[in-house]
C-alpha cells in the first residue's frame, strides 16, 4: 500500500491506484472472514475513496494523498494490535468518518487544515506548485489516533504478511522462524571451532583411518556451513524499500522536496547484517535531509533543481557489502566544523584544514554538532555517533566524501555475514591476532633494505608501486624490533594500498566472530573477537582502522 501511494503521489499511472485498491480489497476480505469488523469497515471506507479516485481523471489532491497515508498507518496499527490480541477490537470510527467525508466531498470542500505545505511534481511538464505559506497540520495529529492506537508505533518495521500466495511452487519452500536460523548458525560456528581443534590434534596422529574420517567430517561441516549461510542471505531491498516512506514524511516535515533513488536492491547479505543496518541507514538519511539537502528556495538561488536527490545504494566489494547514502545538497562546511572543533579543544589551534577522515572523526563524536538549533530531526550530535558505534560493532568501517555546494556521500562497509569469516592469523609481541582476508592481497618477508623514509613516512615499493608502511607493533604500543624486519601483508582498499608489518604469520583459519564491545574512546583497531582452534581467544583486527 505504501509503495503504491508513493508512486501515485509522484504522478504515476492509474495502474498503481488499481494495485492499491486490490491490496485494500484483500485486507477487507480477510478481516471480514476473521471477524475483525473495525478493520473491515476501515478497509471498506478506503475502497470507497479509492473508487472515487479511479473515476476521477484529474488525479487525487495532496490532501487526499495525505489522508490515505494516514489511513494506511492506522490500518497497519490496527493489524498489529489484533495480531497481538485476537480478541482486541480497536475503535477506528474517527478514521472511517474522515475517509467517508473525503469520499463525499469535492476538492473545494476539503478543510484547509488537511492541505499539505507543498505539492509533488507529476509526470506532466508543468512546474511544481509553489510552497504554501500555511503550516500543514497532518491528519495523523487528529483524533484518528485514538487511545487504542496511541502507543502503537506506526512505521517502525514492515509488517511479516499474514497469508502467503499459494502457487505451483509452494511446495518448494517452507517458512522457518529466524531464531531457528540463528541457532543453526551458532551451532555451525561451534562445529567450525571443533573442526579446527580436531585438525590440530589429527596432525599429531599416525592413524591414517583417523585422518581420513576427520578430513571427510571437515568437508561435510564446510558444506553444511555454506548451505546455512546461503539460507540466511536476503536482498537489501527488503530493508531499503521502507525508507521511501521515511524520506517522504521527513521531507514534508522539513518543507523540502526530495526524491529517493534506490540502487543495488538485489545485493544479498546475511539476515543478521540486514537486521542491524536499519538504524544506521535511517540516521544517515535523516541527517542528509536535515543538514545536506537545501530548501527549495535555497536550491533555486544556488542554480539547482528545486527537488533534491537522495541516493541509497548497495554494492558488493569482495566479501563486504558497501552501502552509500549520497545527496546533492550543500556539502559539509569543513570550516565551520574546524571552528567548532577548535572551540572544543578537539584539534590544535594551529590546524588549518581537515582531511575527510578527520572530518568524519569530529562529526561522529558524541555531542558534536554544527547545528545552531535542536530540532526533532537532529541537532544534538547523536545521529552519526550512533552510526559509527553500530558500524564498528559489526566489524565494518565508515567514510565520508564531501564537496561544498555539490553534496555528501556517507559510505558504510560491512561484512556480508557476521558469523564465520576467513582470516589470516598473525602474531605480534607474543599475542595472536586475526586479520580478515577481505582486503589481503599478498604476504611476504620484509627486510630492512626494502623500506625507506619519504617525508617522514616509512614506505615500501613493490613491483613499482609505493605504499605506506604501518607497523602493528607501533599501533599496539609495543617497542620496535631491534632488526627492523618482520612479515608484511599488503592490504588493498578501493582508494589505496598499504603494507601492514607483523612479527610473524601463524596461518589461515575460518573463525567464528564473537561480539566485541570496545570501550569508548578506544582506537578503532579491533572489530571483534574469536576462539582459535587451540582454544585460546584472539582479537580480530579492523583492517581499515589499523592501516
Amino acid at each position: 500500500m505504501n509503495n503504491a501511494l508513493l508512486a501515485i503521489e509522484r504522478g504515476a499511472g492509474p495502474e498503481h491506484v488499481s494495485a492499491l485498491f486490490r491490496a485494500v480489497h484483500n485486507m477487507k476480505g480477510m478481516s471480514a472472514a476473521m471477524g475483525y469488523q473495525s478493520i473491515r469497515d476501515l478497509s471498506h471506507a478506503l475502497e470507497t475513496l479509492l473508487e472515487k479516485m479511479r473515476r476521477d481523471e484529474t488525479g487525487p489532491s495532496p490532501a487526499v494523498i495525505d489522508a490515505l497515508f494516514d489511513a494506511v498507518d492506522v490500518l497497519e496499527s490496527a493489524v498489529v494490535i489484533v495480531s497481538r490480541d485476537k480478541n482486541a477490537s480497536p475503535d477506528l470510527t474517527p478514521a472511517v468518518e474522515m475517509l467517508e467525508t473525503l469520499a463525499g466531498a469535492g476538492d473545494s470542500d476539503i478543510p484547509a487544515s488537511l492541505m499539505p505545505t507543498m505539492e509533488w511534481p507529476t509526470a506532466a511538464a508543468a512546474p511544481p506548485a509553489p510552497v504554501r505559506a500555511q503550516r500543514r497540520t497532518p491528519v495523523r495529529n487528529t483524533p484518528v489516533r485514538n487511545a487504542a492506537l496511541r502507543n502503537t508505533p506506526t512505521r517502525k518495521t514492515p509488517v511479516i504478511p499474514m497469508f502467503s500466495a499459494i502457487g505451483s511452487d509452494a511446495h518448494r519452500s517452507v517458512r522457518v522462524d529466524a531464531e531457528r536460523l540463528d541457532t543453526l548458525m551458532n551451532l555451525v560456528g561451534e562445529l567450525v571451532i571443533a573442526r579446527g581443534r580436531l585438525a590440530e590434534l589429527v596432525r599429531e596422529s599416525a592413524s591414517q583411518p583417523l585422518v581420513e574420517i576427520v578430513t571427510h567430517a571437515s568437508r561435510l561441516i564446510g558444506n553444511l556451513q555454506d548451505e546455512i549461510t546461503k539460507s540466511r542471505m536476503v536482498p537489501v531491498g527488503q530493508a531499503f524499500e521502507r525508507f521511501e516512506r521515511l524520506v517522504r514524511d521527513t521531507a514534508h516535515e522539513l518543507g523540502k522536496q526530495v526524491v529517493l533513488e534506490l540502487r543495488g536492491t538485489d545485493i544479498e547479505v546475511d539476515k543478521s547484517v540486514l537486521d542491524e543496518i536499519g538504524d544506521p541507514v535511517m540516521h544517515l538519511l535523516r541527517n542528509a535531509l536535515d543538514h545536506g539537502v537545501e530548501s527549495p528556495s535555497a536550491r533555486r538561488d544556488a542554480g539547482k533543481p528545486k527537488i533534491g536527490k537522495l541516493i541509497l545504494s548497495a554494492e558488493r566489494e569482495r566479501s563486504a557489502v558497501v552501502i552509500n547514502v549520497s545527496d546533492d545538497g550543500c556539502g559539509i562546511d569543513a570550516v565551520k566544523v574546524l571552528e567548532r572543533a577548535r572551540a572544543a579543544s578537539l584539534v590544535p589551534p594551529s590546524q588549518e584544514n581537515l582531511t575527510d577522515g578527520e572530518l568524519l572523526d569530529l562529526i561522529a563524536r558524541p555531542g558534536f554538532s554544527t547545528s545552531a538549533r535542536v530540532s526533532r530531526i537532529s541537532g544534538r550530535g547523536v545521529g552519526l555517533d550512533v552510526v559509527a558505534t553500530k558500524v564498528r560493532s559489526l566489524g565494518g568501517s565508515m567514510e565520508v566524501t564531501t564537496a561544498p555546494g555539490k553534496g555528501t556521500t556517507m559510505t558504510i562497509r560491512l561484512p556480508v555475514t557476521l558469523a564465520i569469516i576467513h582470516a589470516l592469523l598473525t602474531r605480534v609481541a607474543g599475542e595472536t591476532y586475526a586479520l580478515p582476508i577481505t582486503h589481503v592481497v599478498e604476504t611476504m618477508v620484509l627486510t630492512p633494505e626494502m623500506s625507506r623514509l619519504e617525508d617522514g613516512q616509512e614506505v615500501v615499493s613493490i613491483r613499482g608501486e609505493t605504499m605506506p608502511v604501518v607497523r602493528l607493533r607501533a599501533r599496539l604500543g609495543h617497542p620496535a624490533r631491534t632488526n627492523g624486519g618482520g612479515h608484511m601483508v599488503v592490504l588493498d582498499f578501493s582508494e589505496r594500498r598499504s603494507a601492514l608489518v607483523v612479527d610473524e604469520f601463524v596461518g589461515q583459519q575460518e573463525i567464528v566472530v564473537k561480539p566485541f564491545d570496545p570501550a569508548r574512546g578506544m582506537p578503532q583497531l579491533f572489530s571483534g573477537a574469536t576462539i582459535l582452534s587451540t582454544g585460546a581467544p584472539a582479537l580480530i583486527l579492523d583492517a581499515r582502522g589499523v592501516a
